[in-house]
């Protein structure tokens, strides 16, 4: 039996490949050839040899390199890679930030307060421009809302009294403008993807077919259930603009980039393949106990409750309409006061909708103005390789869940501000429960910067926002936070040669910076750090004395506590229970200092 050849599988450049060969034709082949020098037949043979193996190795180095995030060098495939990870970006991205909106009111009949039947609103998708770029209303800006600034602005010469009231209110806008497009979709092919247009793409806005379907933008193709915005009925009463559902999205996409362009993917399934029933009710869930009387041991399948396993309908035999936003700058960064016109107002009357267009709204309209109180800005410059690769690996370890108490609070405030204003938010393990059962105490602001309690179609909405991302085995209980108000009494000794007027001044200045910031629930006080505020004032020698007091009145909150129920053993930081926060609520009149 003749002896198998002594194959090098290490040999992976062109030398050690022609080398390789060389050895093996001399040794197994000597009497058949032996000419190989560089110029021979032979040689010829050998060098090409090598060269397609040395190929062959770099193109499967490459391809093995490409094939992990860790080792990948060509930008798109970094940007395919991190996209399966769970991290996209988009290459021209928006900047958002907070506009300013003035409008003019005629007064009311006695002159007290504007006219509410040309009270606006200014409705979302309304455009304002800066010198360079163009920005886009994201919310509707109500000029009911209690918290906007009423201010009177004009006054009657003969009688005196305000003849037009100025109100000033807040809404965030993102850059951009929307462009629209259609596609014409042949007949049905799985996974479909389209290309709606360049990289500079940001956002799509909406995709419909031309049979008025709706499509809905998701993660992940696998991915069913959306949450709609849906308007409040009692925005009045709770101050809540939208009311946040849960909807089954069986026409859905995700969107894909890289440099070349944007694209819209969707799934294969077809018109006869919609489910009727959405997500499917546990409780018709069939065993499969057929012809036995026992079951097996199966593990969970979430598959069961999809309403579908054909990743979402795919359009087919229409035309698709798109609209989508895209910056019209190369320069999305603004200063404050930068934002300077209203280049596309849509505006509303909701209390003076039988005479549209009348005089006093074209007034009302004439007057609004814009600006901004803060700068807009985004970081512009393209990510770099390993900014990509590390924000990846963030992501994914994030697996988009709610786990720990950080995790909770965290995705709490991340709840967008029309389902619902958070002040404050703690997660504690409810002590009277078992399996996992969390306490979440929450808390809100009024217009006078004050804590209130969170009012129900909020709560409800933050209930609908944890369901997405919370652990299965996780039951929430959502609380309001108890408002332990206190005062403080401090007395202090001066030094010589300093006013006392001014140092007291100081003291009082100093101390009410100290509390601007609204403490956190469960957050405990320490009166050490009152001590050194007032210590850190020019002209002080020595705090002697700092005592907390708890305020309770017509006023306050009454819990009835009682100052030893909270102060430590030592005398030195107020506990405060986890489901409690305290709130220094009058600062003028709750903190008083004494110079001996």
């Amino acid at each position: 039996m003749p002896k198998k050849p002594l194959i090098k599988y290490t040999s992976r450049d062109f030398d050690t490949i022609k080398r390789d060969l060389v050895e093996h034709a001399k040794r197994y082949y000597p009497n058949s050839y032996n000419d190989f020098t560089d110029s021979s037949f032979g040689g010829m043979v050998m060098d090409s040899v090598a060269y397609v193996g040395d190929m062959l190795s770099f193109y499967l180095d490459f391809q093995t390199n490409e094939s992990f995030l860790e080792t990948s060098l060509d930008f798109n495939n970094i940007r395919k890679l991190a996209s399966q990870m769970g991290y996209n970006f988009y290459g021209n991205p928006s900047s958002h930030g907070i506009a300013t909106f003035y409008v003019l009111v005629p007064a009311s009949l006695t002159g007290l307060g504007p006219d509410t039947r040309f009270v606006p609103i200014i409705k979302k998708g309304s455009q304002v421009k800066s010198d360079m770029a163009t920005f886009t209303l994201t919310e509707d800006v109500d000029f009911s809302d209690p918290s906007v600034e009423v201010v009177a602005a004009r006054f009657n010469e003969n009688t005196g009294k305000p003849s037009e009231y100025a109100l000033r209110a807040f809404g965030q806008v993102k850059s951009g403008v929307e462009f629209y497009t259609e596609i014409e979709v042949g007949t049905q092919v799985k996974f479909l993807n389209v290309r709606v247009s360049t990289a500079a793409v940001n956002e799509i806005i909406s995709v419909f077919d031309l049979e008025g379907h709706e499509y809905y933008q998701v993660d992940n193709l696998s991915q069913e259930v959306i949450y709609k915005e849906q308007t409040n009925p009692n925005v009045k009463v709770d101050g809540v603009r939208s009311i946040l559902k849960p909807f089954i999205a069986s026409r859905r996409f995700v969107v894909e980039q890289d440099q070349n362009g944007t694209y819209l993917q969707f799934g294969y399934g077809s018109e006869t393949q919609i489910d009727q029933f959405g997500l499917a009710d546990p409780s018709q869930v069939v065993l499969k106990m057929t012809g036995k009387n026992y079951i097996t041991d199966d593990a969970f399948d979430p598959n069961q409750f999809l309403g579908t396993d054909k990743f979402g309908i795919a359009p087919e035999n229409t035309t698709l309409k798109i609209v989508f936003g895209s910056n019209d700058s190369s320069n999305v960064n603004v200063p404050i006061n930068g934002l300077i016109n209203i280049t596309k107002l849509k505006m509303e009357f909701p209390g003076d909708l039988n005479t549209p267009n009348s005089g006093k709204q074209t007034t009302v309209k004439a007057s609004a103005e814009v600006s901004n109180d803060e700068i807009i800005t985004v970081e512009r410059s393209t990510p770099t390789v390993d900014e990509i690769k590390y924000r990846a690996y963030a992501v994914y370890s994030a697996q988009n869940r709610t786990v720990t108490k950080n995790d909770y609070e965290a995705y709490c405030y991340q709840m967008p501000r029309k389902f619902g204003k958070l002040s404050r938010i703690n997660v504690v393990n409810d002590p009277s429960g078992i399996n996992k059962r969390l306490a979440m105490y929450v808390i809100s602001k009024d217009n006078n910067e004050n804590f209130i309690a969170t009012n129900g179609t909020t709560k409800q909405n933050l209930k609908t926002w944890l369901n997405k991302n919370k652990m299965m085995s996780d039951q929430i209980d959502i609380f309001d936070s108890r408002i332990i108000n206190l005062g403080f009494n401090y007395k202090y000794t001066s030094e010589s040669g300093f006013s006392k007027t001014q140092v007291q001044a100081g003291v009082n200045e100093a101390v009410r910076k100290l509390f601007e910031e609204k403490l956190y629930i469960g957050e405990p006080l320490y009166l050490t750090k009152i001590y050194q505020t007032i210590n850190r004032v020019q002209g002080v020698v020595d705090t002697v004395k700092v005592k907390a007091l708890i305020k309770q009145s017509a006023n306050y909150s009454n819990l009835g506590l009682e100052l030893d129920d909270i102060l430590s053993k030592d005398g030195t930081f107020l506990k405060c229970p986890k489901n409690c926060v305290f709130e220094i609520k009058f600062p003028n009149q709750d903190l008083k200092g004494t110079i001996l």
